[in-house]
């Protein structure tokens, strides 16, 4: 499932990922994906990877859809997870082939990982409550 979090001054969406994606999760974020990137143009995703179990067949597919459909909207995605060599792979494969900026961080560089996202700076020089 997906736990969202909107800027809407911002062209910033945080999503926390965990359990098990299923196309009604895809559903309702999509609607507010949309909103933004016709708002801003491009956006920044802040993505919190907790407890992934799997993606269903039909979630994989609206993922698709997105990631097609928008391919060139996403500026900048922080990816924040445990050590998942796994997810770090898919984060480095994702700068290769993506036009958008992508890094991952640990859980631990929360406060790092969502300021870069809104700004592209690399070290946090005020909270990240004012986000």
């Amino acid at each position: 499932m997906f736990d969202t979090i909107d800027y809407p001054e911002q062209n910033l969406l945080s999503l926390t990922i965990s359990g098990t994606l299923e196309k009604e999760h895809y559903d309702a974020i999509i609607p507010l994906l949309e909103q933004k990137i016709a708002r801003w143009g491009r956006i920044n995703l802040y993505l919190n990877v907790r407890t992934f179990n799997y993606i269903t067949a039909t979630a994989l597919w609206e993922d698709i859809k997105l990631d097609v459909k928008h391919w060139r909207d996403f500026n900048r995605v922080a990816v924040t997870s445990d050590d998942s060599n796994l997810l770090k792979a898919a984060t480095a494969l994702a700068t290769l082939v993506s036009p958008a900026e992508v890094h991952h961080f640990p859980l631990e560089q929360k406060e790092q990982a969502l300021h870069w996202a809104a700004t592209g700076e690399t070290e946090a020089s005020h909270s990240t409550a004012s986000l």
